[in-house]
């Protein structure tokens, strides 16, 4: 189990963090390496949300108070895919994240962040940082090693609501409908399922008592294999291809992680939740029909060196043609 430890009183102040701003040369540095490597045309930019200043080959991500209350695929926030691509493509050394704190620390988007933080700072202490002067502002996650958390359970209803949207009508197709044995032949499901809610709770769960963001806050699909291993599918439609998926892929591991391990339980019992907790090993996928061009195999191989070993992150592309569909392990 981790252990977030305690640095300190809460801080609620905004750091109002001054830096100087290099984002074109960092820019300059990932469009250089992908010439080299991937040599195709491209229309590569940064988030306009974070601020990078360079330190000899180390490079500083600083991200503002408004954008740490985004949903965590905005570009803006998604530091994880970022950091993971200043790493693999502009070839820096250590990345140092920094950040301003909002004026509600208790804002469940950066309940959320802060969480994220601390997980990926563990599993990647190799090469990513937390700047020094935001090490406080970690002691404002209401999550301690200390209490176990719950997170509420799917809607009974969930596949009787009406699909809004192409990718809801591709959720609903992929685990329960037209391509379901598709995607089980390709991943060896035994079970599949969508909409598996990842909002965490203090007990009992309500909405008084919510820490991360609920209601839509939910992985896409999900399942088990014959082999008792847990699934998990991160699905994005055609065009839909942001470095955030990274970081939604990424926080959903981690934190089936520790339903796995009695950290986290769910709020009530049936016999597919139940499994989840008896599972051991995470096969997490992109299921999507192309990927941000910044998010190639080198960088799944990144951010698989540094996650639990027995988490593992694949990309699984779909081709729709007609009434058919093709699925095909990528990498």
């Amino acid at each position: 189990m981790w252990n977030f430890g305690r640095m300190g009183k809460n801080i609620n102040s905004k750091n109002h963090h001054q830096m100087s701003n290099d984002k074109t040369e960092v820019l300059q540095r990932i469009k250089r390496t992908f010439k080299e490597e991937a040599n195709r045309p491209n229309n590569l930019k940064l988030p306009g949300g974070i601020e990078f200043t360079i330190v000899g080959n180390e490079v500083k991500m600083h991200i503002s108070s408004a954008a740490v209350v985004k949903n965590m695929q905005e570009d803006a926030t998604a530091f994880e895919g970022w950091a993971l691509v200043l790493k693999r493509w502009a070839k820096f050394e250590k990345v140092v994240l920094s950040w301003d704190s909002p004026d509600l620390v208790k804002d469940g988007h950066y309940q959320r962040f802060l969480f994220r933080v601390l997980n990926f700072a563990k599993d990647y202490k190799s090469w990513f940082y937390v700047e020094p002067s935001c090490n406080l502002y970690l002691n404002a996650l209401e999550i301690v090693d200390s209490t176990v958390y719950y997170l509420s359970s799917p809607y009974n209803n969930r596949d009787r609501n009406d699909l809004q949207g192409i990718e809801s009508k591709l959720e609903y197709e992929f685990s329960k409908g037209k391509w379901a044995e598709d995607l089980k032949l390709k991943t060896n499901a035994d079970y599949l399922n969508r909409q598996l809610p990842v909002g965490v709770f203090h007990k009992p769960v309500s909405s008084r008592t919510s820490i991360f963001p609920r209601r839509k806050s939910a992985i896409d699909i999900w399942g088990i294999t014959k082999d008792n291993e847990l699934l998990l599918f991160e699905l994005k439609a055609d065009r839909n291809n942001k470095v955030g998926i990274i970081t939604e892929l990424y926080f959903y591991s981690c934190l089936m992680r520790y339903v796995q391990t009695g950290k986290f339980k769910h709020e009530k019992s049936d016999q597919f939740l139940d499994r989840i907790a008896d599972t051991r090993k995470i096969f997490a996928y992109f299921l999507v029909p192309s990927l941000h061009i910044l998010i190639d195999q080198q960088l799944v191989k990144e951010l698989n060196a540094g996650i639990n070993p027995e988490i593992e992150i694949k990309y699984l592309q779909f081709e729709e043609s007609s009434d058919k569909i093709k699925i095909s392990i990528v990498f």
